[in-house]
């Protein structure tokens, strides 16, 4: 039996949990800033910040943020111990229904061409490759793949 998963929206309290779950290597104080990000993000109705819940424990993160002409998934994590149980794609899920109820017609998702299991299970969500540009993550230059998702809205085409 697969354990519940429950996505929620993301409160600052979580990010302690986030960061212990999530990204150990970060500084808690940087965790608490997107936290309080994607709650600004909410509030104006430009996008969110949801967390997966496993028993009782944040071991999943993702960000909508709303662009001017499309909205990007970002910060997409899973904790090690939860990767391969379906908590991102219930997140993905989560994120792109958000996307559709605030009226985004494209919506686009960027993955390190270095993590290839992310970018398969983006293309498996419905995402296609879009283009490419050099970022730097945290460790020097990468490759990062841009994948968009055309969406439909209010059940127009």
């Amino acid at each position: 039996m697969t354990p519940y998963t429950l996505i929620r929206p993301v409160q600052y309290a979580d990010a302690e949990q986030l960061q212990q779950m999530c990204w150990p290597d970060r500084a808690l104080d940087g965790i608490a800033d997107l936290v309080a990000r994607a709650e600004r993000l909410a509030q104006t109705r430009r996008g969110l910040g949801v967390v997966g819940m496993r028993d009782g424990i944040a071991c999943a993160y993702g960000m909508l943020t709303l662009w001017p002409r499309t909205a990007e998934i970002s910060d997409l994590i899973v904790s090690a111990s939860c990767r391969g149980q379906g908590i991102g794609s219930q997140v993905i899920t989560h994120l792109t229904e958000a996307a559709r109820n605030l009226n985004v017609s494209v919506l686009e998702i960027g993955v390190a061409l270095s993590n290839p299991r992310a970018l398969a299970l983006y293309r498996r969500l419905g995402f296609a490759d879009h283009h490419t540009i050099k970022l730097d993550l945290g460790s020097g230059l990468e490759s990062v793949l841009y994948l968009y998702k055309p969406l439909q809205t209010n059940g127009l085409g």
